[in-house]
């Protein structure tokens, strides 16, 4: 009878013990960047290695660099001479600087805007097939909850979830 009561109590406290495990594993809290997931996918890296190769990107970029360089040459020229320039030299050279920096400033908003162009369409040809391979992360590691990483004051490692989505969504292109 002793042995009887001893297996009913080990039998139960192995259930108990197995249904607190999976409680504490449903309650699984982690990170995920869901940003930095879907660019550092591969089809983001590739289309934005595209956008680096492409002929009119390229072009704009050496002319943003080349407007840094004119704008640097002559900041530098006013420092080394500026002293011994009249009021309307200085004038002319600070409208030169102006209208640089004028210039450099529309080419940088270009740049960008073919950048966030790219990415948004890279973000809406993944965004379907986020969802279902989120839902399978979630039940594999049996998660309970999903925080944004940037709401997040600190999370370590173990509890950042990113890097397996982004391996995960490689896996189902």
């Amino acid at each position: 009878m002793n042995i009887v009561k001893n297996l009913l109590l080990a039998i139960t406290l192995t259930a108990t013990a197995a249904t607190a495990t999976t409680a504490l594993a449903a309650d699984k809290v982690v990170v995920l960047d869901m940003q930095a997931a879907i660019l550092g996918t591969d089809l983001a890296k590739k289309s934005m290695e595209t956008l680096q190769k492409n002929a009119e990107f390229t072009a704009m970029r050496a002319k943003l660099e080349s407007l840094v360089a004119d704008i640097q040459a002559l900041q530098e020229s006013a420092e080394k001479d500026g002293m011994t320039w009249s009021e309307d030299k200085l004038a002319e050279h600070r409208k030169k600087i102006e209208y640089l920096r004028a210039d450099y400033e529309l080419a940088q908003k270009k740049l960008q805007a073919e950048q966030q162009q790219v990415l948004q369409r890279v973000q809406q040809e993944i965004a379907p097939k986020v969802r279902p391979v989120l839902e399978k992360l979630i039940e594999d590691e049996k998660i309970g909850m999903i925080v944004n990483a940037q709401s997040v004051f600190h999370a370590d490692a173990d509890h950042d979830i990113t890097a397996q989505l982004v391996e995960r969504l490689n896996k189902s292109q």
